[in-house]
């Protein structure tokens, strides 16, 4: 007997209809939640956090706030464009702390990345600029305002730990969040990268350590302004130390003379008075160099110092006839003759001091 199957009768045309259709709808779901999540992105984690005319940069100080508390004041002047968006992913996040830094915010930078940036201290670094010229305390001092050191602080750090002659002047790429130890080492560094093998033995021709170049070009520095006298200056003085004479370097008694008396105003006129004060940065009453630099000192000063070839020359005074300038001599006799044509012509102007 035979058995009689069911057999399906419907339309091949109709059945790939329906799967056409099943298709569309999967698509289209898929599609349009591909664009839900694009757009959930766009305004949520990849959303501009920051929107400002200009980069704006944020300093974090307390490492015990957070992320949120952070951004609260840029949220309280509407410049977060989607605060509310960027709380609920903070919450998400678990709202992190923010770690000690400084952060450039601008228009690219996205939600998501600036909680991640403040997370884990992706900071940006900030330009330390150091000129010549420059004392101890006005450095120490700068360093303070800038990192927010305790001034003491920052004045060890400066002359026990880097060593007021280690401070190469120049610009450097720098960490905000450095403690005065990071900040120490990173300059340390710099000090390393001036001194190559070629000046360590030009300093070394000269009978000095890299040190002793240092105090000896702020010496020169605060002699002369003129680029083409620099090694002229430093010529002479480095044939006054072979000589075994003593410096007798006028900035080196204004040093001492305002050390000692740091209120007495500007000192027009080097007198007696000034040269004779005893104290060891005064090369008229003590031999050698200082105990140290009289500021920081620009890096072609101490070129000029390690190319200096030593002429003969033992004497100086200023030129009367070409101000900033000098007239150098040989034997005492003939700077006693230039040195009155100078003192005669500050009395003419009415120079006292």
């Amino acid at each position: 007997m035979e058995r009689c199957g069911f057999i399906s009768m419907e339309p091949r045309p109709m059945k790939r209809q329906r799967q056409k259709k099943r298709f569309i709808r999967v698509v289209f779901v898929g599609t349009v939640g591909f664009v839900l999540a694009l757009l959930a992105y766009r305004f949520t984690v990849n959303a501009p956090v920051f929107q400002g005319e200009d980069d704006y940069s944020l300093y974090v100080r307390d490492t015990g706030s957070t992320v949120e508390e952070v951004f609260q004041p840029l949220m309280d002047q509407a410049l977060v464009p989607h605060p509310r968006w960027f709380k609920v992913l903070l919450t998400l996040k678990g709202n992190p702390k923010a770690r000690r830094g400084h952060y450039i915010l601008h228009g690219e930078v996205g939600m998501l990345q600036a909680i991640r940036m403040l997370q884990y201290g992706f900071e940006d670094p900030i330009w330390l600029r150091m000129g010549g010229y420059l004392t101890p305390a006005q450095i120490a001092e700068r360093w303070s305002e800038l990192f927010g050191y305790p001034l003491d602080s920052a004045t060890k750090a400066l002359e026990q730990d880097l060593g007021f002659e280690h401070l190469v002047p120049n610009s450097y790429w720098v960490y905000w969040s450095y403690d005065p130890p990071a900040l120490v080492e990173r300059l340390q560094h710099e000090y390393r990268v001036f001194w190559t093998e070629e000046r360590l033995w030009q300093a070394a021709q000269l009978n000095l350590s890299p040190e002793e170049v240092v105090v000896l070009a702020s010496i020169v520095q605060a002699e002369t302004k003129q680029p083409d006298e620099l090694g002229r200056v430093a010529g002479l003085y480095l044939t006054r130390l072979k000589m075994g004479k003593r410096l007798e370097a006028d900035p080196t008694a204004v040093y001492a003379y305002k050390q000692r008396y740091p209120h007495s105003g500007i000192i027009r006129r080097v007198t007696g008075k000034i040269t004779s004060i005893d104290h060891p940065y005064n090369t008229y009453r003590r031999s050698g160099l200082p105990p140290g630099a009289l500021a920081t000192v620009e890096p072609d000063v101490l070129d000029a110092v390690l190319d200096a070839a030593p002429s003969g020359e033992v004497y100086m005074c200023a030129d009367p006839k070409r101000p900033g300038y000098h007239v150098f001599a040989r034997s005492y006799a003939e700077h006693l003759r230039n040195s009155a044509r100078y003192h005669e012509s500050l009395n003419r102007r009415g120079i006292r001091r």
